[in-house]
């Protein structure tokens, strides 16, 4: 019987790097004072948030040629594959507790772009895709990433019930590899 594919059937983790020393030592003391003390590493607790992640499709424009008849002809275009593809992935976290999975990632946003930083891009990033048995098949790894943006934060006095809030980080990446990890 073949399977239907499922949604979930992905893995996905920021590099243990990711997240700057300066900013993780600013929030690592409040991560070690939450009850219970399961995650006190901010990189954990950013995986740990990971909703989903979105890529984007592939797509090219034909070059198009018109004859003598007024009828079109469709050619494919000369640009290279990695001009084409929209180069960009939007990853969706839970907004947890205090918010402080989003200002994790707004301190990372603002440490990569600020002056004193000499590092271009971030570190690859991998992700991984499963079968329903929880084997790796193929690896989509996106090279030299570098944070584009943060979806707004949106606080409201009349919404104080707890619920299930998103936000975003968008990235941008320069080159895209997809591995087979079948044998």
């Amino acid at each position: 019987m073949i399977l239907n594919s499922r949604n979930n059937l992905y893995n996905f983790k920021f590099p243990r790097n990711f997240i700057p020393k300066e900013v993780a030592d600013k929030y690592r003391k409040y991560l070690n004072r939450m009850p219970g003390n399961i995650i006190s590493e901010p990189i954990d607790y950013i995986n740990y948030s990971i909703q989903g992640i979105n890529m984007p499709g592939i797509s090219f424009d034909p070059i198009s040629q018109t004859n003598n008849d007024g009828t079109k002809r469709y050619f494919r275009g000369a640009i290279p594959i990695q001009n084409t593809v929209e180069r960009q992935i939007k990853i969706t976290m839970q907004l947890l507790d205090g918010f402080i999975n989003y200002w994790i990632m707004q301190d990372t946003l603002l440490y990569y772009y600020s002056r004193e930083v000499r590092e271009p891009f971030t570190e690859d990033l991998k992700l991984q895709i499963m079968d329903a048995e929880g084997i790796h098949l193929i690896s989509a790894i996106f090279e030299k990433p570098i944070l584009h943006n943060i979806s707004e934060l949106d606080l409201n006095m009349s919404q104080n019930v707890a619920e299930f809030n998103t936000f975003d980080i968008n990235l941008m990446y320069n080159k895209f590899n997809i591995e087979l990890e079948l044998d």
